[in-house]
């Protein structure tokens, strides 16, 4: 990620002033520092991660998130067992880690609709 010379003005917001310039002196002498930024969905700009419109994922979200890379680790069993290379009884124990995996994300999801 790019960095550029912003100076903070509204710590409670994170919103910035952007340096567009590269004169490190005048800019670190003005209480500029490099950081990265991002425009808001207003327009103005802000320190990355803190503009409007940006969502910060909730714990639940990271979790769901979480069991869907695992998820993912599995896929090979399933064409494994479609192309015969393997039975549903030899991956048993997986297939019902990865159901597991499917109902927590509906609980967390608030739904009946897992990403399997």
């Amino acid at each position: 990620m790019t960095k550029h010379w912003a100076k903070i003005i509204d710590d409670e917001k994170k919103l910035v002033e952007v340096g567009l310039g590269d004169d490190s002196k005048y800019y670190e002498t003005n209480g500029f520092t490099k950081m990265e930024v991002a425009e808001g969905s207003d327009g103005r700009w802000y320190v990355k991660g803190y503009e409007p419109g940006h969502s910060i994922p909730s714990s639940k979200q990271k979790r769901i998130d979480e069991l869907k890379k695992l998820l993912a680790q599995w896929d090979y069993v399933g064409v494994k067992i479609a192309t015969g290379c393997a039975t549903i009884e030899d991956y048993k124990d997986v297939i019902e880690m990865c159901e597991a995996y499917r109902q927590e994300i509906r609980i967390l999801s608030g739904g009946d609709d897992a990403n399997s």
